[in-house]
């Protein structure tokens, strides 16, 4: 059986319960696009700081790339600074002479004539320092990054650390020896970023461009000598060549040949010369005498009854003042058997002088006793005969040395 349906008529809310709704409704979608519309406000005034930034950033490298040049043209003379100190205000004299530089500046300045420095470029700072004695020449131009819109100091200090990091990344490197950096709210006159937990107030928002010829900036090793190396210099296999004096406070170690025209002096220490030295001669201070004057060659002989001994060259021996000279001492007179006599009676080498060489001749006597005698009378007289005689001195053993003296 099918039960009848009963049509059931809308119910409606009372008229103020409805509007509260859609009030409540309208509330929250403005509140969603406030905080849209200040996000992106937010956004695009970051956007707008780091463009300006950029902008700013792009000039101070620009000119840094003037002060740099300007610096090299007065260490090489080509320009003169008008004082020294120089200071200046803005950016017009590095350009050319006929755009308001100044009139030693060559004809194409160095920066262009349309360039304005960007928006503080009119309130660019510059001191240019001359060192005469070392040709030491120091740039510093500093500027204070206005807050946006009256903002704190803090806004200050970022958007100067914004400049400095959009500087820093546009600039070109180094040439000729010309430095460049920049630092964000740091002292005027600074030549180095300060410490951010130092910042003060005062500082808080200035930018400081420093360029120098300074010789401790250069991470090159300099021809004019004025720096000096911060690691170990790798020659990578190569020769150090027409190099005039040497001074070392370590160790020299030398893997191949060390030649040495004149003269090796050691004036503390001791030499340690384990593979050997060659050299003409070498003084041996501790003595007084110089190692040529050594008994530097001996020899035994033996077995002959004369000797030919050569002469060492000592022309170059003590700067060539050494004369060769021979020392012979008998180590024995020989074997007795080999001797006729009864007695040794004496045994010494002559040594005879040939020029380029000596002689060296060994001699050897012995003596020989004999019983005679007579009577007479019943009287008996006994005589001791000595006859000495010349022996064969090859078995003397002679040690000979030879030297320059």
């Amino acid at each position: 059986m099918a039960l009848p349906l009963k049509a059931i008529a809308p119910r409606h809310l009372p008229p103020r319960r409805q509007s509260g709704f859609i009030l409540i409704a309208t509330l929250l979608s403005l509140v969603i696009i406030a905080i849209i519309l200040a996000y992106w406000a937010k956004t695009e005034r970051r956007n707008w700081v780091q463009t300006r930034a950029n902008a700013q950033g792009a000039a101070d490298a620009q000119f840094g790339i003037g002060l740099r040049g300007f610096i090299a043209s007065v260490q090489g003379g080509s320009v003169t600074m008008p004082s020294n100190p120089y200071t200046v205000t803005g950016v017009n004299w590095l350009k050319a002479p006929t755009c308001g530089g100044l009139a030693g500046n060559p004809a194409t300045g160095f920066v262009p004539c349309g360039f304005n420095g960007g928006e503080y470029g009119a309130r660019f700072n510059t001191t240019v320092t001359k060192t005469a004695a070392t040709n030491m020449i120091v740039a510093s131009t500093w500027f204070a990054a206005q807050p946006v819109n009256g903002g704190t100091k803090q806004s200050a200090a970022s958007f100067a650390s914004a400049i400095a990091e959009a500087t820093r990344s546009q600039q070109t490197p180094p040439t000729n020896g010309m430095f460049f950096d920049v630092f964000a709210n740091a002292a005027i006159g600074a030549t180095t970023a300060p410490d951010p937990s130092a910042i003060t107030p005062v500082n808080s928002g200035r930018v400081v461009l420093y360029a120098s010829n300074a010789p401790s900036s250069d991470i090159w090793l300099r021809v004019d000598g004025t720096n000096q190396m911060l690691a170990d210099l790798n020659m990578g296999g190569n020769s150090i060549k027409n190099a005039k004096d040497g001074s070392f406070t370590g160790s020299v170690r030398v893997q191949g040949t060390a030649e040495i025209d004149n003269g090796l002096s050691v004036t503390n220490g001791t030499a340690d010369l384990r593979g050997g030295a060659i050299a003409p001669d070498f003084e041996v201070t501790g003595v007084g005498h110089m190692a040529s004057q050594a008994l530097y060659n001996m020899q035994v002989l033996t077995g002959a009854t004369s000797y030919t001994v050569a002469k060492p060259n000592c022309t170059q021996a003590n700067g060539g003042t050494s004369a060769p000279s021979i020392y012979v001492a008998m180590q024995g007179t020989g074997t007795p058997e080999a001797v006729q006599g009864d007695a040794l009676y004496e045994a010494h080498a002559n040594v005879y002088d040939n020029g380029a060489t000596w002689t060296v001749s060994p001699t050897l006597h012995s003596t020989t006793f004999s019983l005679t005698g007579s009577s007479s009378g019943g009287n008996l007289t006994l005589n001791l005969n000595k006859t000495v005689q010349a022996e064969s001195p090859s078995d003397q053993v002679l040690l000979v040395m030879t030297k320059c003296k």
